[in-house]
């Protein structure tokens, strides 16, 4: 199989410590540290629920760790954002916590499936602004090489996320001649970032990887998309041990990859839905020196996401013990009748719980069999509203007199045909409110 096409390299300057940053890199020089995480999915929604709170939580934590642990280079695997186009809030808190990231270490982030290659370009063109240079956005396969970092030569391969389509323009000079599939493609594609990167660090230095792409063996976990995340789609970490560290993105599942290739997933920043309730999440420090020392420091997880299967009793106990407090819920509440008011219910035992799912399991609804003789009659929109409002509205709801909503419910329907619509009284109203204006201009009247 023939060589891809040659693959950028880049020299990293990034000028040495931030005058008068309190976070300059250790003088000991004869070890680099790295700091290693991916996947925040800045933007992400429960439902309709924002997460903003959760990932701000995590990456004040994430600043804390970097600022304690005085990484030498910090690599974000991609993901950045959930989406090609965040919103504002998520595009500022993204881009706040990378700079000050990158007041402690020189910062690489590498594109994913969920981020845009066109925002990273604009991305890196500003922090291509700030000299020296701290912060770099990659979109495309190249090698950064760092010389000033440690004692010796350090050189990132960089691969962010291929889509499928997009084999064939990397993994050989000759998009024509590539023969195989995706994961043959990123296998050539990988031996020659490395080899690239090997050959920027000489001899004596040192190769790091970083790719956002699934691994065949890695246990994906229960929220990652089958189709990006899927067998046809993984690949192989032959050839990978030529890096003394492979830091990867795209599995949320915090984990080692498999074989024998040293490097891990450092998995999603928070919990982001409740596939990933269980998951204990981290970001991952890597020392290389006379070895490579990989460990792990926790991340707050956010709002517990809960999940509850059970009687309106027990639900109100667990409510009662503080289990639902500040936390989402995803429940199913079994009774034997319908309990129209359940939402209500849940948000007096508990205010601060958010409410991502709740399903009431009746095991007595009264199914009616349809006749086909049509015969009977049907209800009148009329009889079919006062059922409603008798067993399927909330309990709220229901507070309203019965005469005053029936009677506004007939005016809606008798003029839900005039072009003006029904009236409600606002008429009479108007009229009332033009004499007072009237009387008002001209001079108050008796009164």
């Amino acid at each position: 199989m023939s060589r891809p096409a040659g693959i950028p390299g880049e020299r990293a300057d990034h000028g040495g410590p931030v005058v008068g940053d309190r976070h300059a890199p250790r003088a000991d020089k004869k070890r680099v540290k790295l700091l290693h995480t991916a996947d925040w999915h800045l933007g992400a929604k429960l439902g309709r629920h924002e997460r903003t709170d959760d990932h701000r939580s995590a990456l004040k934590a994430l600043l804390d760790i970097a600022a304690a642990e005085r990484p030498d280079l910090i690599v974000h695997a991609g993901d950045l954002f959930d989406a090609y186009r965040p919103p504002y809030p998520a595009l500022r808190l993204g881009v706040t916590a990378l700079q000050r990231l990158a007041q402690i270490a020189p910062t690489v982030v590498i594109s994913g499936n969920h981020d845009s290659g066109a925002l990273f370009d604009v991305l890196d063109d500003m922090a291509g602004m700030a000299s020296p240079r701290r912060l770099r956005f990659v979109t495309s396969p190249r090698v950064l090489e760092f010389d000033d970092l440690a004692e010796v030569p350090v050189a990132l391969a960089c691969v962010p996320f291929i889509p499928p389509g997009a084999i064939t323009d990397y993994a050989t000079a000759d998009a024509l001649r590539f023969e195989g599939d995706y994961a043959d493609g990123i296998r050539n594609l990988n031996d020659h970032v490395i080899d690239r990167a090997r050959e920027a660090a000489g001899p004596h230095g040192i190769v790091l990887y970083t790719a956002h792409l699934h691994v065949d063996g890695a246990r994906p976990g229960n929220s990652e998309r089958r189709f990006t995340v899927g067998e046809d789609h993984a690949t192989h970490t032959k050839g990978l041990h030529r890096a003394l560290y492979c830091a990867f993105g795209h599995i949320h599942d915090p984990q080692q990859l498999p074989g024998s290739v040293r490097g891990r997933y450092a998995g999603s920043l928070i919990p982001l839905d409740y596939g990933e309730s269980r998951q204990r999440k981290h970001a991952v420090v890597v020392t290389i020196g006379d070895d490579v020392q990989v460990g792990e420091r926790e991340l707050p997880p956010g709002r517990p996401l809960e999940s509850f299967t059970g009687t309106l009793r027990e639900l109100e106990e667990r409510a009662a013990d503080g289990a639902l407090d500040g936390c989402f819920l995803k429940a199913v509440v079994k009774s034997d009748d319908p309990i129209p008011d359940l939402a209500d219910r849940v948000a007096e035992w508990s205010p601060e719980c958010v409410v991502f799912n709740l399903v009431n399991e009746v095991a007595n609804r009264t199914v009616k069999a349809i006749s086909g003789d049509g015969d009977g009659e049907e209800p009148s929109i009329e009889d079919l509203f006062v059922e409603w409002r008798s067993t399927a509205a909330t309990g709220r709801a229901t507070k309203a007199p019965r005469d005053t909503v029936l009677a506004l419910f007939r005016e809606a329907v008798a003029g839900s045909g005039d072009e003006e619509g029904p009236d409600f009284g606002l008429t009479g109203l108007t009229v009332r409110a033009e004499g007072v204006l009237a009387a008002l201009r001209g001079g108050g009247g008796d009164a």
